[in-house]
């Protein structure tokens, strides 16, 4: 009798051991809750590039805008220009009276200096919309970058919660392996000392 209570015994520990070991549980994060921030931080993403590309389009109107004013302006000053030059030629050879040509001749420098100033006024305004063109374009290749490397990153964060997800069911199937092999090894203990009692009656 004492030797079937020391072999029960001995087939307990044995079987609480083999439990213990395959119970250990691995700290576990919320799949669906990752899957569920992704899912958010991936629609704000898509509306901050939808009101980008709203903005771009918006100031490219304006740019487009400015430029076409400012050709238009550019036009008609020089077929002003134009016209004046004959005009102030005209004037001066009818004026008899040198003083009144001298004054004229001033007069017309004047104007000639007021066009000059309209014009490199239109030359800085097409310099500055040129210059925000260039701007534009390398913020534009900027941001393209920035969103394709976090488009890759969100991606990329979905295939390792996935890759995540099929190790927590590996780790679970295999866990379940572990447990159904210490219930087996509990009864093929059993079976075995049972089996050793019987042998030494």
């Amino acid at each position: 009798m004492k030797q079937v209570i020391s072999a029960f015994i001995i087939g307990i520990m044995v079987c609480l051991v083999a439990v213990k070991s395959c119970s250990d549980k691995p700290n576990q994060v919320n799949i669906a809750e990752i899957k569920k921030h992704i899912k958010f931080e991936n629609n704000q993403i898509d509306d901050t590039h939808k009101k980008y590309q709203q903005e771009i389009k918006q100031y490219e109107f304006k740019t487009d805008s400015l430029s076409k004013q400012n050709k238009d302006l550019s036009f008609r000053l020089s077929n002003a220009r134009a016209l004046l030059k004959q005009q102030q030629t005209k004037v001066v050879a009818d004026i008899p009276c040198d003083t009144l040509k001298q004054e004229v001749v001033v007069l017309n420098d004047l104007a000639n200096n007021v066009d000059s100033l309209c014009y490199e006024s239109i030359n800085s305004l097409n310099q500055s919309i040129a210059i925000r063109d260039t701007q534009l374009t390398i913020c534009n290749r900027n941001y393209q970058s920035l969103f394709d490397l976090q488009k890759e990153n969100m991606l990329r964060e979905q295939q390792l919660t996935d890759a995540l997800n099929v190790a927590y069911k590996q780790n679970k199937r295999k866990r379940f392996e572990s447990k159904a092999l210490s219930c087996g090894l509990m009864i093929m203990a059993g079976i075995t000392t049972t089996l050793f009692i019987k042998s030494q009656k």
